[in-house]
């Protein structure tokens, strides 16, 4: 009974060796290419703005 013991929590110690160094990325964390050309989504406060001027609005008759 003592080996299976023994064996499980050595099988378990591998495991989360394993999880573990599996875990992040190495390195410094950087967006790629130019930053400031990264667009930004509105935030849900400028969407429901938005949204407010778009029914307000009179639709465009040609």
């Amino acid at each position: 009974m003592k080996q299976l013991t023994t064996y499980v929590i050595t099988l378990g110690a591998v495991a989360l060796v394993l999880l573990f160094s599996g875990c992040g990325q190495s390195g410094p964390l950087y967006i790629p290419g130019d930053p400031s050309q990264m667009a930004v989504p509105p935030s849900a406060e400028q969407r429901a703005e938005d949204e407010k001027k778009e029914e307000s609005d009179p639709p465009d008759s040609d």
